[in-house]
Parts: structure tokens; sequence; C-alpha cells
């Protein structure tokens, strides 16, 4: 079976899963196997970006992405910036330094991963439209994960707000956090986007199964608007699957932009 049908086939199983199947308040705040599910869906994008831009910077960049938001995740809980007050109830792992589960490495990174895929296949990869488009995919992919999270009670809000007890700030955090993220990984990848070359949409593998195990829980308990946003994405997702994978995104102007050069005639 082709690779790409193994993932859509098991988003499918996730969703389904997600749907049916998993309970929370039982044996699935076990911190063990919360942390196991996170990092297993994380892997598949970890792979296909280590394919992509070989090893070392692969790595590299799967380091600094982990750790970042750890900082950052850890700097909110202390002061309340960028997101609001709010705290971990314990159940994604141990928490470092007693403020963030370090299972955060992992649960954040592959979100980014499908922003950055997306972005630069529906977007195109010039600087100031790449971070644009990034900043407010991940602010749409919170509107689905964050209910969720909340639901599921994997952390707890301070000063609840109107969105399933979600304050607006938290979503305007995620811009400004979306979009640092989005420079740096532009940065980081500058030379393949000036040759036209987007981000491999298996980079994305990880959020397709992200979303579908979550749009899936949040049918069952009836949170439909977030529902509604998670199957917009993944409509998203595979809109970018049925274009041309070998096709330059719309790019805009600028070195970064420059179409590919074009290819010499094949000899008979």
């Amino acid at each position: 079976m082709h690779p790409r049908r193994v993932v859509l086939f098991t988003a499918l199983i996730f969703f389904l899963v997600g749907l049916v199947f998993v309970r929370f308040g039982g044996e699935m705040d076990s911190p063990a196997l919360s942390a196991g599910f996170v990092v297993a869906m994380a892997l598949p994008s970890y792979g296909a970006l280590v394919r992509w831009l070989g090893a070392k910077r692969g790595l590299l960049i799967l380091l600094l992405f982990s750790l970042l938001p750890l900082v950052v995740e850890g700097f909110a809980v202390a002061t309340g910036f960028p997101y609001g007050g709010f705290e971990y109830a314990g159940t994604l792992g141990e928490p470092l330094f007693g403020l963030v589960p370090w299972t955060v490495a992992f649960a954040y990174l592959p979100l980014l991963l499908g922003s950055v895929t997306l972005a630069s296949r529906l977007a195109g990869t010039a600087w100031r439209r790449f971070v644009s488009a990034t900043a407010l995919l991940t602010v749409a992919i919170d509107l689905v994960i964050d209910p969720a999270a909340v639901h599921a009670g994997f952390w707890i809000w301070e000063s609840p707000g109107l969105y399933y007890g979600i304050p607006a700030v938290n979503f305007a955090g995620w811009a400004l956090t979306g979009a640092l993220y989005a420079a740096l990984f532009h940065a980081a990848v500058r030379d393949r986007f000036a040759a036209g070359e987007p981000v491999p949409l298996a980079v994305a593998a990880s959020l397709l199964l992200i979303l579908a195990f979550w749009s899936g829980y949040l049918l069952r308990e009836g949170l439909l608007l977030p529902v509604a946003v998670g199957l917009a994405l993944i409509g998203l997702l595979l809109y970018a699957c049925t274009r041309d994978a070998g096709a330059p995104p719309t790019r805009g102007s600028g070195s970064e932009g420059a179409p590919s050069p074009p290819r010499a005639p094949q000899r008979r």
C-alpha cells in the first residue's frame, strides 16, 4: 500500500478510536500511557523531516523546536505570558522544574510542522506570507486542541474564557509564538525555500493523526465548533495531498519566491 494511503487509513482509525473508545478520567489518565501516546504520534513527522533535510540539520531543528516550547510554556506557567494563567494537571508526564511536563517537547512540535507544511504549500514560501499563514494555522489548530485538552483535564485555566473555557489571550499567544517559530523555521530551511521546494507533505503526517484523533473525541463529547475546525483543517491537508506534490506553490516576489529553473530537455 502507498505510504500516503497508510497515513490516511491510520488517521481514520485514530478518528474512530477517539470517537468510540477513549475515555478520560480512568486508566487513560496514566501519565505513562499519555506520554507514550504523545511521543508515538510525533514520530511520523520527525522521521519525514529528517529524511527531507538530512540527519544533522533535521535533528538540530527537532532539538531547537522541542526545547523552545518547553522554555516558553514554562515561562507562561510561571508568569501568565503569553498564553494567560494556567497550570498542568499532571497527567501528561513528570513536570520539569515543577512547571511543564516533559511531553510538551513532543506535543507542540508536530502541530508546528504540520502548520509550516500547509503554509509552504498553500500560501507560498515568501517570508511574510509564510510566517503569517503559519501563525494563523497554529491558532486554528489550537481552536481544536485546547478545548479537547481542557475537556480531558490535561490543564486548567485560572480565568476561563468564552470559548469552551479558554481565554482569548491564549489564542493571541499562539499567534505570537507561531509567528516566531515560523520565522526561525524559515531561516533554517531558507535554501530549500529559495530553490522553490515546499515542505514535504509527509512532514504533516503527525498533525493529520492528531487532528483525526481529537476530532473524533470532540464529536463524541458534543463540542461541535472545535470539530468543525478540526474537519476543516483535515480537509486542507487532504486538499494539499491532491495537488501535484512536485509543483511549487504560489510564491511572492523576492529571491525566496523565485521559480525553479527549467529542466534541460532530455535527449532521446
